[in-house]
């Protein structure tokens, strides 16, 4: 995936006015389910939630719907089952910063890296994965970010909160940059004493931040600029 160089973007201009939101409303009570395209959107897009969930009771559960296997396909050092094993222990590392004092259950739905479609085998199993942990609010990416995985993430995420009738946010990722509409829904959330966590939990994630850990000069490096933005920009989310 490329991404521009610039963070800028209808979704950040408008972020500035947007409306705030505490953890009361994004989070009302008991358990949270984050849903993950990659093992990393949790934290860049809302690990600073993740945090102060966590922080205030909050238990937090987390579906990946891929294990990001294919972010540096043409590296001749690691294997796509190297990148996995890698990419997971980062995971491991970031949810042990942003939820220190707890388990964070999680389900691997074994989606296709960069070629995820909703259907009804992933919809069944985050449905049983969500009962099995009495789950009260569903937290997944923005439909509207572009990239198909981040989309299949919002579609499957919303048909289990519809089947368990409870609030589904989505939050926005990729979303943030370029120009699109603006939903009236949109809310920031932002969380100065887990700010620390966040930037923490980000630095966990070196295969996709430094592009010599993993030696694909083709593969997702996320530019500097972007990086420090998900570390100090308020997270951006929509309730769906």
């Amino acid at each position: 995936m490329s991404v521009s160089e610039i963070c800028d973007g209808s979704l950040l201009r408008a972020s500035v006015a947007a409306p705030t939101v505490g953890l009361d409303e994004l989070a009302p009570r008991g358990p949270v389910l984050v849903v993950a395209p990659h093992p990393d959107d949790e934290t860049f897009g809302c690990g600073m939630a993740i945090a102060a969930a966590a922080a205030n009771g909050r238990r937090i559960v987390l579906a990946l719907l891929t294990d990001g296997e294919a972010s540096h396909a043409a590296s001749d050092t690691c294997s796509r089952d190297d990148l996995v094993t890698l990419r997971s222990g980062e995971l491991a590392q970031a949810l042990d910063i942003l939820v220190p004092d707890g388990d964070v259950p999680l389900l691997r739905l074994g989606a296709p890296d960069g070629r995820s479609r909703p259907d009804d085998e992933l919809v069944q199993s985050l449905h049983a994965f969500a009962r099995k942990h009495s789950v009260c609010t569903v937290w997944t990416t923005w439909h509207a970010d572009p990239h198909c995985d981040h989309e299949t993430a919002a579609l499957v995420g919303a048909e289990v909160a519809r089947a368990l009738a409870i609030p589904m946010w989505e939050y926005a990722v990729w979303g943030r940059f370029g120009e699109r509409a603006v939903p009236a829904s949109m809310v920031t959330f932002h969380d100065t004493a887990m700010a620390g966590r966040k930037r923490a939990a980000i630095a966990a994630y070196r295969s996709q931040t430094d592009e010599s850990v993993v030696g694909d000069p083709t593969g997702f490096t996320m530019p500097r600029a972007f990086v420090s933005h998900f570390a100090s920009h308020p997270e951006v989310f929509f309730r769906a």
